[in-house]
């Protein structure tokens, strides 16, 4: 009986260790690295997924830091909001419409981005190597999506509240 215990507890211990780091640790890693860093990591995944030559190499090196500069400069403007919002305090109507509009304003500057990030690698890449990029992409896209199950169920539910709005 003392060894099925040890054991279910092995078991238990051994289970809970193997689990993967919860996404906010993941993140604060990123945030730790150096937009060279990042960059420099993404060159390396590129290049073994596109089998990229040295000059596409330095080129998609040097869009890749463009966009971790930015990345980077926007976590960190990020954070310093957040640090300074007040906890508790509910913002007013005003405030509320605000920030409605400053979310559609930056998702379509976002989308703005992607377009030009798009039209850059493709410039760089040869057709072969822009479709596998693009497959890439969906491919990382999805499992974005799909990461905690409950992306497209949100979705899905807000586009049901909206239709009962109407």
């Amino acid at each position: 009986m003392k060894k099925l215990i040890a054991i279910a507890a092995l078991f238990v211990a051994t289970t809970t260790f193997a689990q993967e780091q919860p996404r906010g640790e993941r993140f604060k890693k990123m945030m730790d690295a150096t937009p060279e860093e990042m960059a420099e990591l993404q060159t390396k995944r590129l290049t073994l997924a596109l089998v990229l030559d040295d000059k596409q190499q330095k080129q998609v090196y040097d869009l890749q830091l463009a966009e971790a500069k930015e990345r980077k400069a926007q976590w960190e403007e990020r954070a310093a909001k957040k640090s300074t919002r007040e906890k508790g305090v509910k913002p007013t109507e005003e405030e509320i419409a605000a920030m409605r509009e400053s979310i559609k304003e930056r998702h379509s500057e976002m989308l703005d981005k992607q377009i030009a990030h798009q039209e850059k690698m493709q410039n760089i890449l040869n057709e072969e190597q822009f479709d596998e990029w693009r497959k890439l992409k969906m491919k990382r896209h999805d499992r974005m999506a799909m990461r905690d199950g409950k992306r497209g169920e949100r979705s899905h539910d807000r586009n049901q509240k909206a239709k009962w709005r109407r």
